[in-house]
């Protein structure tokens, strides 16, 4: 069995994951994004579609969408046509940070217009009604061993991009 350089690799994966993510995740375009949160981390969470109670009992007060979109440890941008809002990797000190915050909210009540993903770079830019986008860019040298981000499906499965040029698809009941 013969060996494959990282570069040769990236060539062969780089064109499909821009051309099947768009694909699996082709069902939540028209979905609005009902909420903008923060988990554990300060890690953006966005929730798409019907919104209903968390199955757990302490959980039953709190609300999520039927898509589940998280960016895990991945900076982003939030623009409005030309306008840069925010740069989360920009946000040094406490008060940028609950600035980011703020200004991510605006993409509450949007409608999610388009999905794309650079197969370079695994940028990610959400498109969004009324212009405005939030774009991820993964830092492709993180060896973390974080997702860049995840999208919770209600189909019971989850898509996880990262790190690096890794994406699965799978059930969530899958180890």
């Amino acid at each position: 069995m013969g060996t494959t350089s990282v570069i040769s690799t990236k060539r062969v994966i780089q064109p499909n994951f821009a051309k099947i993510i768009p694909v699996i995740v082709q069902p939540m375009i028209g979905e609005i994004c009902h909420q903008v949160s923060f988990s554990y981390g300060d890690e953006l969470e966005l929730d798409f579609g019907e919104m209903t109670p968390y199955d757990h009992p302490k959980l039953a007060h709190l609300l999520k969408g039927s898509w589940r979109f998280g960016a895990r440890a991945t900076p982003w941008i939030v623009k409005q046509g030309d306008r840069v809002l925010v740069v989360t990797s920009e946000s040094d000190t406490d008060e940028e940070t609950k600035n980011a915050k703020v200004i991510v909210k605006q993409l509450e009540n949007k409608k999610l217009l388009d999905l794309t993903v650079d197969a370079e770079t695994i940028r990610l830019t959400l498109n969004f009604e009324n212009h405005y986008q939030l774009i991820l860019e993964p830092d492709l040298q993180d060896d973390s061993g974080l997702a860049h981000w995840e999208l919770f499906m209600p189909t019971e499965q989850i898509l996880t991009v990262g790190p690096g040029y890794f994406w699965s698809c799978k059930s969530i009941h899958e180890p």
